[in-house]
């Protein structure tokens, strides 16, 4: 009796370790697979696609390195003039609203045309070189954009604030597990939006 009794006893534990072991084994694999799948999430890019006139904006560029100037304009080889904030254009010519214009290499996330949320790619494979996204981005200085007043405005009949404006650019993103080229929306400019205080007047 003790004998059968012992015999069950060592055919459970040797069920059990086996049981152990194969989980064990199907956890590093599994493991295995994600860091596989990590190593290979930069996606390659066909030098070839940026010849196509669709596909370039003088506001997105891919670069291994940060830029350090301003983007071209689309048609012609002139560079835009940067408005920074509280700096003049011409001689007695000064912008209604404070912006400032910047690269943006940490963009994750944006909205894309159709009003989705997608995820920004921020490096790809270019000739086998990693480069990362940038987006040339204008913005309203943050201490006069929300309530404050554009400048040179006549406050007495007329109420006015300083406003991101936005446009479309073609960028790589991911939605739903697919990568592709989609148009996102990204900050332009900063622009005045007034309204009369009284329409008596």
């Amino acid at each position: 009796m003790r004998s059968s009794m012992l015999a069950l006893l060592l055919f459970f534990s040797a069920q059990a370790v086996a049981t152990t072991g194969g989980d064990s084994c199907a956890t590093r694999t599994t493991q295995q697979q994600d860091s596989d799948h990590n190593h290979n999430t930069v996606p390659t890019v066909d030098p070839k696609l940026f010849n196509k006139r669709r596909y370039r904006s003088p506001r997105v560029l891919f670069s291994a390195q940060p830029p350090d100037a301003e983007p071209a304009e689309s048609q012609g080889g002139s560079r835009r003039t940067r408005r920074r904030a509280g700096g003049s254009l011409h001689r007695g010519m000064y912008s209604v609203c404070e912006s400032i214009s910047v690269w943006v290499g940490n963009k994750t996330k944006a909205t894309d045309i159709s009003g989705n949320e997608v995820t920004v790619l921020p490096d790809v494979n270019i000739n086998n070189v990693n480069k990362k996204q940038y987006f040339f981005e204008t913005t309203c200085h943050s201490s006069r954009s929300g309530g404050s007043g554009c400048l040179g405005i006549d406050a007495k009949h007329w109420n006015s604030y300083c406003t991101n404006s936005h446009t479309f650019v073609r960028a790589l993103t991911s939605f739903k597990n697919l990568v592709a080229w989609r148009l996102i929306r990204i900050n332009v400019a900063c622009v005045c939006v007034l309204s009369r205080k009284s329409w008596r007047q």
